[in-house]
């Protein structure tokens, strides 16, 4: 476990934490993650979990974690904080990455088997602390790769996991996929949500990032469940086949065989409608997109067309969600979610 990760207990303990800019904290890491355990006032505490960083490159759940942290505030139950992808966030320029080449993605490795590399590792070695721990509530910070509202991600729709997703979003998206990410790891335990605080390195999004923490650590679970105000649940993946070469707002040329239009993302967790065109291709090329049910059964007909000149469009009306804009990222995952309200 040492090797794998850091583990503090208590201010004094984790006192590295706390000392000097958000930046000289990740140097003082040193490549690894972190686990710190601040101890509750009460003697036989109940605990709380957050989560940041398992992406190198989402700032703003990290930068709000240290000054929460920094407050040197203890709570009527043992708050426990996990800081993830120090590499990633600190090679190549601060927060630059959201994994490295050699990484696996960090939410997507908890309770995956067999635990064959280092990741794996350290997320069962962390696992098996937290499942010694009276669990009441997790949340995991994150920033989205395009442009969306803020909102929360619930694993198991439940009263208490949608009460405490309303605690920290107004809109609230339903998870469906088995994607071996940590609220679906941790959702067995108790009310879990990963909430998405917008693009990184944007000081509005990191003091959302706080305003959820402050809820979080305030918040009583107890008593009439709450609703969200809007409520959406993930119904069709959609990618970017892996043998078509494209870009994003560039031109067609021998070596780019679809082109993506730019700003697209700026309709997530809005509206789509039929017809609005998302790109195109050579005249006589095939279909670029694959759209996929969540029982992994193509769609892509029902949702997109192309036609004679090389326009790739909408074919219905839709709602995406989690639509990125970077090249890598939608080789990485894909390029958005169709979503419906429910």
């Amino acid at each position: 476990m040492v090797d794998l990760y850091h583990r503090f207990d208590g201010y004094d303990d984790g006192k590295v934490l706390l000392e000097g800019s958000d930046e000289d904290v990740l140097v003082a890491l040193e490549g690894k993650p972190a686990l710190l355990r601040i101890p509750g006032t009460d003697r036989t505490p109940r605990a709380r979990f957050v989560a940041c960083l398992l992406h190198g490159n989402e700032d703003s759940g990290y930068r709000a974690v240290l000054q929460t942290l920094r407050t040197g505030v203890r709570h009527p139950f043992d708050l426990w904080v996990f800081i993830g992808n120090v590499r990633a966030a600190s090679q190549a320029g601060w927060f630059a990455n959201r994994y490295l080449d050699d990484q696996e993605d960090f939410n997507r490795v908890w309770g995956r088997h067999p635990p064959t590399t280092r990741m794996r590792r350290c997320a069962d070695a962390v696992l098996a602390e937290l499942s010694e721990v009276d669990l009441e509530a997790c949340v995991d910070l994150h920033n989205n790769t395009g442009y969306n509202p803020h909102y929360a991600i619930v694993p198991v729709r439940t009263p208490a996991s949608l009460t405490l997703a309303a605690a920290c979003a107004d809109t609230v998206l339903l998870w469906n996929l088995e994607a071996h990410t940590l609220m679906e790891a941790l959702s067995r335990h108790c009310p879990t949500v990963a909430v998405e605080c917008g693009l990184p390195n944007v000081p509005g999004n990191t003091a959302f990032a706080q305003q959820v923490l402050d809820r979080f650590v305030g918040a009583v679970f107890t008593g009439t469940p709450r609703a969200p105000e809007r409520m959406l649940e993930m119904r069709v993946r959609v990618e970017v086949r892996p043998e078509v070469p494209f870009s994003v707002g560039l031109a067609l040329s021998d070596e780019i065989d679809f082109v993506l239009r730019p700003g697209l993302d700026t309709h997530n967790f809005g509206m789509l409608l039929a017809g609005t065109e998302l790109g195109h291709v050579h005249p006589g090329t095939a279909m670029p997109l694959r759209a996929t049910d969540m029982g992994g059964t193509e769609v892509t007909e029902r949702f997109f067309t192309l036609d004679d000149a090389g326009v790739v469009a909408v074919g219905e009306d839709l709602t995406p969600v989690m639509m990125t804009i970077t090249v890598v990222q939608i080789r990485r995952d894909c390029l958005f979610y169709i979503a419906r309200n429910c």
